[in-house]
């Protein structure tokens, strides 16, 4: 008997179905089962970096949520592209993650075609938005923004930025501003946030942007003054000093995001369970204690949201790819 197109489909799906069932259980009870050994989470960043002390932080309770513990290995290099390709290049079994973060994620791929993007790896949810003080040595005779800028009019190619890698966040929101206030200033690289630190503190530059939490210590041992803050309102902990955008600079970037991105190919049920374990974490009110004391705060996104915040970041560092790379 001939079978009409209607029943043909109508055979073809359950055929399917059929065929793709014990696949699917398989996947089920895996994820159901995961994880049974601990979870690497490769930072690939500098020891002391804002994505390891997010990634430390959460391993204070992995193992009461997951049941396994949070390995965090720091694999700095390339800006990011080393630790990346790993992870990139791993089993994707949900056992081997990234710290992702705008830097070598987002930034790095869209400018340079480096690292990986949205395209190459599964996105498994973020964690916060990170964002930095401008500092100066508090002997510095800036005590405003403006102070800062004006004299960089005055004395074009004297005063000394320090970022954290080319093409870093702080890189790229450094050379917005130039543009945007009209001056000139010598822009010096560091493999990261740590290295300007010293740079500072030591007077081999004059300003540079850094976390809350690597940067409030300083202050508060008098050795470090904030003159502006990137987030979209002012920090708690110095609610004296004004975001950039109350003094007029608006770069439309929403800081520095932070989350744990996983394989091509990593099957969805782990993602799912991964990142409800996270959003446990950053409900955990340790976890969210000592998140406190680095001066962040944790801003979680799942998984399908934060795919597609992802996929936005990027598409607007390829615009500003054609901005700064003429």
């Amino acid at each position: 008997m001939r079978l009409n197109m209607k029943n043909w489909k109508r055979h073809m799906y359950l055929l399917c179905i059929v065929v793709s069932s014990p696949f699917i259980g398989h996947l089920i009870v895996h994820a159901q089962d995961f994880p049974q050994k601990p979870i690497t989470v490769i930072v690939p960043s500098a020891i002391g970096g804002q994505a390891e002390m997010m990634c430390r932080t959460l391993a204070i309770v992995s193992e009461e949520i997951f049941g396994q513990p949070l390995v965090v290995q720091p694999k700095p290099g390339g800006g990011g592209a080393i630790g990346t390709e790993l992870v990139y290049g791993a089993k994707p079994d949900g056992y081997t993650l990234s710290a992702g973060k705008a830097n070598w994620s987002s930034i790095l791929p869209a400018l340079e075609g480096r690292s990986r993007g949205p395209d190459d790896m599964e996105a498994v949810c973020r964690i916060n938005s990170a964002y930095t003080f401008l500092f100066v040595q508090a002997s510095s005779s800036f005590k405003t923004l403006k102070d800062l800028i004006d004299y960089a009019k005055a004395n074009p190619g004297k005063l000394i930025f320090g970022n954290s890698g080319v093409w870093s966040m702080v890189d790229l929101e450094w050379r917005w501003l130039e543009m945007k206030a009209g001056i000139k200033t010598r822009n010096v690289n560091y493999s990261g946030g740590g290295e300007a630190i010293l740079g500072l503190l030591g007077g081999h530059i004059m300003t540079s942007s850094f976390s809350p939490g690597a940067g409030l210590p300083q202050v508060r041992a008098g050795k470090l003054r904030a003159l502006a803050y990137s987030g979209r309102k002012r920090h708690p902990a110095l609610p004296d000093v004004p975001t950039f955008i109350e003094q007029g600079y608006d770069d439309g970037l929403d800081g520095n995001w932070q989350g744990f991105l996983a394989p091509k190919g990593t099957p969805r049920p782990i993602i799912e369970k991964l990142a409800a374990g996270f959003k446990k974490a950053t409900e955990h009110p340790k976890a969210i204690e000592a998140f406190d004391k680095l001066g962040e705060e944790f801003g979680y996104m799942g998984t399908e949201e934060f795919a597609k915040f992802w996929r936005k970041d990027f598409e607007i560092y390829k615009e500003m790819a054609k901005m700064f790379k003429k």
